[in-house]
């Protein structure tokens, strides 16, 4: 990757990361001083990080993947060499999941001068972004896998992407919810990441945060062989 490269990549991020945080701290953060015992921005900071991990991921294993596959015929290309398709979508999933776990570092770092971080289990918040974007680049992948025209993306995006951004316990704690309202809430897969990357960076580690990377790795198998079948399918056809 050129300097060029990097810069055009990861400079928006660094400006995204800044603005969100100043955004919510003097503007929503004015009106909601505490949340759970944290500050608002404190409380959101960790779920804006594990969305942007979300969202980096799956840009890459979504519409860049579909450009790779139906328009530019990459792994038309690379199926022809001793490559099998399975090594082409796992290549996808490692190139999705390190551009994810980028982007997230990027806002920890930001987080940092603000006083964000609180313990020393941050540091291993990296490994959480590994396995959280992986199993977003895996869901993306497989989302791929089903997709001929790339106008669905916008109901992929607008009808999962978007409501999973907003209702993945970012910006509430879930307990104040009703009981089939939490339910929904913890069967979506961002609200795994986020709880691990806040329970880090606020030092609450326990026997419910393995439980949540126990359910990032679920997901992730569940469908880690969905794309590599499908694509199969369709490019030895």
């Amino acid at each position: 990757m050129g300097r060029k490269t990097v810069l055009t990549t990861l400079g928006p991020r660094f400006v995204e990361a800044i603005a969100y945080l100043a955004i919510m701290g003097l503007g929503l953060g004015a009106y909601l001083t505490e949340v759970d015992g944290v500050s608002y921005v404190a409380f959101i900071a960790p779920g804006i990080a594990a969305s942007a991990v979300m969202f980096g991921a799956i840009l890459e294993t979504s519409y860049n993947a579909f450009v790779r596959i139906h328009v530019r015929r990459v792994f038309e290309a690379a199926v022809t060499t001793p490559l099998s398709v399975g090594d082409v979508v796992v290549g996808e999933y490692m190139w999705g999941a390190t551009r994810g776990t980028i982007y997230g570092i990027v806002f920890l770092i930001v987080m940092a001068p603000f006083g964000l971080i609180v313990s020393w289990w941050a540091l291993l918040c990296p490994v959480v972004f590994v396995m959280g974007g992986l199993m977003f680049a895996v869901l993306g992948m497989t989302y791929t896998s089903f997709t001929s025209n790339i106008e669905h993306f916008n109901i992929f995006w607008t009808g999962v992407m978007t409501p999973m951004f907003l209702f993945g316990g970012i910006f509430f704690p879930f307990t104040a919810l009703p009981g089939w309202a939490q339910v929904i809430g913890w069967c979506l897969p961002l609200s795994h990441v986020v709880a691990a990357i806040r329970e880090m960076v606020m030092g609450d580690v326990g026997w419910i945060t393995l439980g949540h990377l126990a359910v990032i790795t679920g997901f992730t198998a569940l469908l880690f062989y969905v794309p590599v079948r499908r694509l199969s399918g369709t490019l030895l056809a």
